[in-house]
């Protein structure tokens, strides 16, 4: 994010030497007479005033025992929050909170979305003592164990703006730190709120006009949504800043319950991640050569190797026998993008691009297998469409139940083309895997290369399959 940020930094500089843009705060007092007290210092979403956080902060003072005090900051120049204007708009709210009668120091920060990317980076180093994230993470090397104060992650199913995809990844970070210290899913939870959408964590009602109407249509009402974030948000402030042990032990029994139930939702984008590449092996490409193998699978042994550019570009699968069995090793090359914490690629796909898999061929099976019953190897000849039609079976099996039944309801559907052909490895390596989306669906056709000895194929990766089951098919087209 470093030019982004740059230029907001000058952009706000360029405000306060002006006067213009001048950050206002708003302040709501708690509803409760007694308890702990505790400050929220709102950032709102790029484009959203402070008041829209009216509902999210009552349902948060409605489900807490704490004295919950409210900020909200607004007025930012041109609806954007800068670093500057920030910082002024905290201490401002730190300075409200004191003449309005609050006496604790125990600050929060609670962003959403835009707000929520410069709040993580704001809160490392301020007079905050935790901060919420809404539609929002810290930034991807961040590692939550060593972020300097509690920090809770809230991820909304259908936020098409910051996508669960994106959210996976502090889930994968949090259950890691788990394996050393326990007490992070207490003090850097990750949880998942089902059927909301990002405009949600806000009114929710203007959902289809933020950030040029990528976000996706919820499936549980405003008030649901904000019944549920007011519940985790105040659980999370009980643990941190309650003095009584009875409602402290109450909110951690009531996080772990969410916690298990969001690992339910994340776990199945790792491990559909996982499929694509763990770094050093593909076995999407392992399953890709199973289905060429087809009935003969079981006599097959498959490994896989992952190799980059431009080693990759002369790399050609091998086949061997070892007992009557038949040894493939197989190599791929997946293509990802460049990932960034930048603010105009946060509604950006995680997944590869595509997967590109050097594969033996059926033919070379059937020779390595000749003398067994091989007639249908050699009469069902494979193609690379086989294996983009197979990316979706994977996906749609590894997404919940609903989602499936989201995507056959209300999604565009995946539309496999026939592959296009290349006569040569120097004609097949730099083409990339063709997709193109219009109202019909997501169209996909792979670049596939034939000889009677190996199979090229340019193909969908399992991820990006389920990104688009679970997310992107479901957004208005165009």
């Amino acid at each position: 994010m470093p030019g982004v940020t740059r230029y907001l930094v000058t952009f706000g500089l360029l405000c306060l030497q002006t006067g213009s843009g001048a950050v206002t705060v708003t302040i709501l007092e708690p509803i409760r007479s007694f308890g702990d007290e505790v400050g929220l210092i709102f950032v709102p979403e790029a484009h959203l005033s402070g008041d829209q956080y009216n509902t999210t902060a009552r349902a948060i003072q409605e489900a807490s025992h704490l004295r919950v005090w409210v900020a909200f900051t607004d007025n930012y120049f041109f609806g954007l929050v800068t670093e500057p204007e920030l910082h002024r708009g905290v201490q401002q709210a730190i300075e409200e909170f004191k003449k309005a009668g609050m006496t604790s120091k125990s600050y929060v920060g609670v962003g959403h979305g835009w707000g929520g990317i410069f709040l993580q980076d704001y809160a490392k180093q301020s007079d905050l003592k935790a901060i919420v994230l809404m539609g929002a993470t810290v930034s991807r090397k961040t590692q939550l164990r060593d972020y300097p104060v509690a920090v809770l992650t809230l991820a909304a199913e259908l936020d098409g703006v910051t996508r669960i995809t994106r959210v996976v990844q502090e889930y994968e970070k949090l259950t890691k730190d788990m394996a050393t210290f326990y007490r992070g899913l207490y003090r850097t939870p990750v949880i998942f709120i089902e059927g909301a959408n990002h405009a949600q964590f806000g009114a929710g009602t203007m959902w289809s006009e933020i950030d040029k109407g990528k976000d996706l249509k919820p499936e549980i009402t405003d008030e649901e949504a904000h019944g549920v974030i007011g519940k985790y948000i105040n659980d999370f402030l009980t643990v941190k800043f309650s003095s009584l042990e009875d409602q402290v032990d109450e909110a951690l029994n009531r996080l772990l319950e969410p916690f298990l139930e969001s690992a339910k939702k994340f776990q199945p984008f790792l491990d559909i991640r996982n499929l694509d590449t763990d770094g050093e092996e593909s076995m999407w490409t392992v399953l890709a050569q199973m289905v060429f193998a087809g009935e003969y699978r079981d006599r097959v042994a498959i490994s896989n190797k992952i190799a980059e550019n431009p080693w990759f570009f002369g790399k050609q699968p091998s086949i061997s026998l070892n007992h009557g069995n038949v040894v493939v090793a197989t190599t791929a090359l997946v293509t990802a993008k460049i990932y960034s914490d930048s603010l105009q690629m946060r509604t950006d796909k995680e997944s590869p691009l595509e997967v590109n898999m050097k594969l033996v061929a059926k033919e070379a099976l059937w020779q390595a297998l000749s003398g067994q019953n091989d007639t249908a190897l050699r009469s069902e000849p494979n193609t690379c469409a086989s294996l983009n039609k197979y990316a979706l079976f994977l996906a749609l099996t590894l997404s919940t139940e609903h989602a499936r039944e989201r995507y056959f309801s209300v999604g565009r559907p995946i539309i496999v083309e026939e592959d296009a052909m290349r006569g040569a490895n120097f004609l097949w390596a730099p083409s990339p895997l063709q997709t193109w989306e219009d109202k019909d669906g997501l169209h996909v056709r792979s670049i596939a290369m034939a000889t009677p000895k190996e199979h090229y194929c340019k193909v969908l990766s399992t991820y990006r399959a389920m990104e688009w089951v679970n997310i992107d098919s479901l957004r208005v087209y165009p």
